[in-house]
C-alpha cells in the first residue's frame, strides 16, 4: 500500500518521532535515510507527500525536491532546513511547496501534512520513472 508520506532524514530519532506523530494522526508513512534512498522507493510508496531535511548526505535536499517535483508533480513538498540560506532558496527554486525550520515539533509538521492531504487528492499522480534522470 502506497504511503501517504515519504520521510528523508539522516537522523533516525527525528525519522522516529514524526513517524510516531503522523501514525497518532492515522497517516502512513515510509522512511529513508538519503535522497539515493528516498528516489529508489518512489515507485513503491508513490507519497502524497514529501517531507525532507535539506542537509542529507550524497545526492542534498533540494536534488531531491526538483528530481521528486518532476516524477510526482502533485506530491507536496516539505523541507525541513536549519536556517536559510543557499540550500532553502535553492529548494523554493526546486519546487517545494514549505520550507520549516528546525527544530520543528512534530505538530508543526503534522498540521501542514493534514492540510496538504486534505485537498491533493487527485488522480494526477502518475508515477513517470522515465522523468527521474
Amino acid at each position: 500500500m502506497p504511503a501517504s508520506v515519504l520521510l528523508v532524514d539522516p537522523n533516525r530519532d527525528e525519522l522516529e518521532m514524526y513517524v510516531t506523530a503522523l501514525e497518532l494522526e492515522g497517516i502512513a508513512s515510509a522512511t529513508a535515510s538519503s535522497a539515493d534512498e528516498a528516489l529508489e522507493m518512489l515507485e513503491q510508496t508513490q507519497p502524497r507527500a514529501l517531507v525532507t531535511e535539506l542537509r542529507l548526505p550524497g545526492t542534498g535536499g533540494p536534488e531531491l525536491i526538483h528530481r521528486v517535483r518532476h516524477v510526482l508533480p502533485s506530491t507536496f513538498i516539505v523541507a525541513l532546513a536549519t536556517s536559510e540560506g543557499a540550500d532553502t532558496r535553492q529548494a523554493r527554486e526546486a519546487g517545494c511547496d514549505v520550507i520549516l525550520h528546525l527544530p520543528c515539533l512534530p505538530e508543526t509538521l503534522v498540521g501542514e501534512l493534514r492540510r496538504a492531504l486534505a485537498w491533493r487528492l487527485t488522480p494526477d499522480r502518475a508515477y513517470n520513472p522515465d522523468k527521474l534522470s
